[in-house]
């Protein structure tokens, strides 16, 4: 095997939930806990260390493996879209409704609703979700002023719409409407290049990027995207690109990864030009390897397609790209722990971040603070083989 990897950057963008950095590393601290117990590791995790405005958060992870004979050091750095997504949501509900419906409407009749159904319809049965859901509240409001109606007249409209609103207001944070309403609003307006915001967050993670890698001394540097922080990382990836051509150079490996990614959302779209143009970027770089991986248990990403050429762009010269790579939810998990959580549609798509309950050859934190480089770990990509990597202690 490879002689280990003894330090590592991963640099982190997740899905769009109001997360600050410092609850999303009380997380990490917990996941990593059961990563050790899995597989008889030490780890600990340094004090979280946020930059000036809060948007990135980064924690040192020192890994070693006393029986094995290695130890890894990983800075890891979490880009923060708390202060964002928290803006979206403090929108009146009525804007945030219509923002929606115009949303919903330009994805079905520009036709990337369609492709979505075409390539992964379980991810259009997602897409669907919130419409499906609003309906259902528009009926139980519908049916509140038929009810009411013979003693109220006119003023039954009133019941109906304060139903309406009530059911969206409460069952909608519950069922996670209201969140996917803006989440989908969100996409379309960067889709579109309609929010600065995200673009001035983008090219500042980028730049701290860029200069981390150069100062570092990286064996390995990770770039992941979980979501649609899988479509934000790959607009990141591409900005590094741009502001230094020869990024993939400046570490031992470099590589984009993304976990359950929704990226072809905006591939998919017409008006996703900018984003192709990111795509097209990465691939004709040549040296900046990408890894894809997706899994059929999770309805929220587009399983067995290519990102690159599924919307129609030319892959790299001379290999494949990007390394797409299905996994199985039910084989990173004890029984009990997958029958608990295999229906729960929010759960399974986390499980690519979250520490496994049993071995199996994708691990997000053997990928992240592990022995083994991602390419190796990608190459003998076999369900049940457990890699293994002579030591660095002395």
């Amino acid at each position: 095997m490879n002689e280990p990897v003894q330090k590592r950057a991963v640099f982190f963008i997740g899905g769009y939930d109001p997360k600050t950095p410092r609850a999303f590393f009380d997380r990490l601290r917990k996941e990593i806990s059961r990563f050790d117990a899995l597989w008889e590791y030490q780890s600990s995790v340094s004090p979280v260390v946020e930059a000036a405005d809060c948007h990135v958060g980064t924690v040192t992870i020192a890994t070693q493996a006393p029986k094995e004979g290695w130890s890894t050091a990983t800075d890891f750095s979490f880009l923060c879209l708390d202060k964002m997504v928290l803006s979206d949501f403090a929108r009146p509900l009525p804007v945030r409704l219509a923002r929606y419906l115009w949303t919903f409407m330009d994805f079905v009749i520009s036709g990337a609703a369609l492709r979505f159904f075409a390539r992964a319809w379980r991810f259009g049965l997602y897409f669907l979700y919130p419409f499906l859901m609003l309906i259902c509240f528009f009926v139980a409001g519908y049916a509140a002023k038929q009810v009411t109606v013979r003693w109220l007249g006119p003023a039954s409209w009133l019941v109906g719409i304060s139903v309406f609103g009530a059911a969206l207001w409460t069952l909608g944070k519950r069922w996670s409407v209201a969140h996917l309403m803006d989440l989908w609003s969100f996409s379309l307006d960067f889709i579109r290049g309609k929010r600065p915001d995200a673009d001035a967050l983008l090219q500042r993670f980028a730049e701290e990027i860029v200069a981390s890698v150069h100062a570092g001394s990286y064996d390995e540097v990770i770039l992941i995207g979980h979501s649609t922080g899988g479509m934000l990382m790959i607009d990141t990836a591409a900005r590094c690109l741009s502001i230094e051509s020869a990024f993939p150079d400046l570490a031992g490996k470099v590589v984009l990864l993304t976990l359950g990614s929704t990226a072809l959302k905006a591939g998919f779209h017409p008006a996703g030009r900018h984003f192709r143009k990111a795509v097209q970027h990465l691939a004709d770089n040549g040296r900046l390897n990408w890894v894809e991986i997706q899994c059929l248990t999770d309805a929220i990403n587009f399983y067995k397609t290519n990102p690159v050429s599924d919307i129609g762009l030319n892959p790299k010269p001379g290999g494949t790209f990007p390394i797409v790579r299905t996994v199985k939810v039910r084989d990173m998990l004890q029984p009990d722990t997958y029958a608990r959580i295999k229906r729960n549609l929010f759960r399974v798509h986390y499980q690519y971040v979250f520490a496994n309950t049993k071995r199996y050859w994708y691990d997000f934190f053997q990928i992240c603070c592990g022995p083994i480089y991602l390419s190796t770990r990608i190459n003998d990509a076999t369900p049940g083989k457990i890699l293994k990597c002579k030591g660095n202690l002395e």
